[in-house]
């Protein structure tokens, strides 16, 4: 495609120097996946490298650079036979190239969203089981993994950056693909991964304290979040809708935000004064049940329907409830989804069930890593009503150190017995972390270890656990690794957690 015809369609480009008929192929923020007719757009967030990246495309001779207007004196771009200069957002404009020069695919596809601090996972996951149940081609971009249909593929990030993504709905859509269900993450939203993106379906589940790292206050976190309905109304897809978890952390206001902006799009909500709702719910080790309440367009009546679903779980409830509710919208055969959520696959690592050999205990594998995820999942444990709660939990390294105390508290509070360990402690000591945890411990409080290796710190849980207990193993949930230093070495809890079991059964 000619430059010129680029910037008919993204008029916030204009050339700063060279030929507006030069050919492009398509555009890279990652300088080791170049080549000579692709456009070389520079990340805002790596002023460190900037230079270095710019070399590296220099040495592959690109031609066409991209880049914001403080990075017009950048000493290497004269290099460059052309020169673009985005007058907007750089990131919003990076995303609209990717999707031109793909084609579209977004267009083509009818994509659903999800963002929020918990859920993006078992939400999407859930999504793209019901879809397949219901007879439609699916895909599947998330945390844990990325699936064409039937065919699996593996996750790098959970929002791909706008050119991986593009190239991959292209995939998706040669594919046959008609349905896509996609984490959207805070860090994709902020930094522009998934702008030019065409929604059909968006979905806010919750807000609660995590990424400080990256957003520095919950307002900008919020922001970033919000962007995904701000991208739903820029969407020219017919049909199209938001959902919003009206009684979740932030879930009032998001409505707020979303009335106050006066947005078009059709957003509806799941929450008591919403059009979906769910009450009377029933929890066990063997299955979750309750009501599932929708408001019948233009009719003055509510429908009940009776859901019964083999995940455990209150927040399950809410994902299985978050999910109907938008297939509802996506006008899937209302009794087939009822009928998909007996049964959905279990989502790697978001309250992954490990029974003991004689199933007389369980232990459960959760990537809870927040103050609120993880009291999520304690408090589901705590209303199955087991005989005792064994918490295994650390806290990552070079991370937001502000929720550490507050997570030893919530384990203090709900759990009958703590251990802390090592999560992905990455260049800090880990003594420091387990120490920070220990700091949220009410003062006199004793019924805990601190064990910094986490193989010891399982294999001590698993010792503990009694007769129709639970053993909750928090924090990496799907991750296959962990972060020691600079170091990633291979490690799984389920795997861990599965040989502590098989000890003790051998033992007994």
């Amino acid at each position: 495609m000619k430059i010129a015809e680029l910037i008919k369609k993204i008029p916030e480009i204009r050339v700063v120097k060279g030929d507006a008929f030069s050919d492009v192929n398509y555009i890279w923020a990652d300088s080791r996946k170049l080549s000579e007719k692709d456009i070389f757009v520079i990340p805002e967030d790596t002023e460190s490298k900037q230079e270095e990246y710019l070399k590296m495309a220099i040495s592959k001779k690109v031609e066409t650079i991209l880049l914001s207007k403080k990075n017009l004196k950048l000493p290497s771009i004269q290099e460059f036979p052309n020169i673009l200069e985005s007058e907007n957002a750089l990131e919003d404009s990076y995303g609209k190239i990717a999707s031109i020069l793909c084609g579209y695919p977004s267009k083509k596809l009818k994509i659903i969203g999800v963002t929020g601090t918990n859920g993006k996972t078992s939400l999407s996951f859930i999504l793209f089981h019901i879809a397949k149940y219901c007879g439609k081609k699916a895909g599947l971009i998330g945390t844990v993994q990325i699936q064409i249909d039937d065919r699996i593929l593996e996750s790098n990030y959970t929002t791909p950056d706008a050119s991986s993504l593009n190239l991959l709905l292209k995939e998706m859509l040669q594919a046959g693909v008609e349905y896509v269900f996609m984490e959207v993450s805070s860090h994709g939203l902020k930094l522009g991964r998934v702008s030019g993106i065409e929604f059909t379906g968006v979905g806010f589940t919750n807000l609660t304290q995590d990424h400080l790292d990256f957003h520095k206050t919950m307002e900008d976190y919020f922001e970033s979040k919000y962007k995904l309905f701000t991208l739903l109304e820029k969407s020219s897809i017919k049909n199209k809708f938001g959902l919003i978890a009206g009684d979740s952390p932030y879930g009032s206001q998001m409505i707020q935000r979303v009335i106050s902006d006066k947005l078009n799009s059709p957003i509806f909500v799941l929450g008591k004064s919403g059009e979906f709702q769910y009450t009377n719910t029933k929890l066990s080790l063997l299955g979750s049940e309750y009501r599932f309440h929708k408001k019948e367009k233009n009719l003055p009546f509510i429908e009940v329907r009776k859901v019964t679903t083999n995940l455990l779980g209150n927040f399950n409830i809410f994902n299985t409830a978050f999910a109907a509710s938008m297939a509802f919208e996506l006008s899937f055969s209302w009794d087939k989804v009822i009928e998909s959520l007996q049964n959905i696959p279990t989502v790697p690592g978001r309250f992954q069930v490990l029974p003991f050999p004689d199933r007389s205990r369980i232990a459960v594998v959760d990537y809870a890593h927040t103050p609120d995820a993880l009291e999520n999942i304690l408090k589901s444990c705590v209303e199955i009503k087991p005989k005792q709660i064994i918490c295994v939990f650390g806290c990552g390294g070079d991370r937001d150190r502000t929720k550490r105390p507050k997570m030893g508290k919530i384990a203090e509070t709900l759990a009958d017995y703590v251990i802390i360990t090592s999560d992905n402690p990455r260049t800090e000591d880990p003594t420091t972390i387990l120490d920070e945890i220990e700091s949220g411990f009410s003062r006199g409080f004793k019924r805990f270890e601190k064990i910094v290796d986490r193989r010891s710190a399982i294999e001590r849980g698993v010792s503990l656990l009694e007769k129709d207990g639970i053993l909750v193993v928090a924090g990496k949930g799907h991750e296959t690794y962990q972060i020691i230093g600079k170091e990633k070495t291979e490690f799984v809890d389920l795997d861990e957690i599965q040989k502590a079991f098989n000890k003790m059964e051998i033992g007994r």
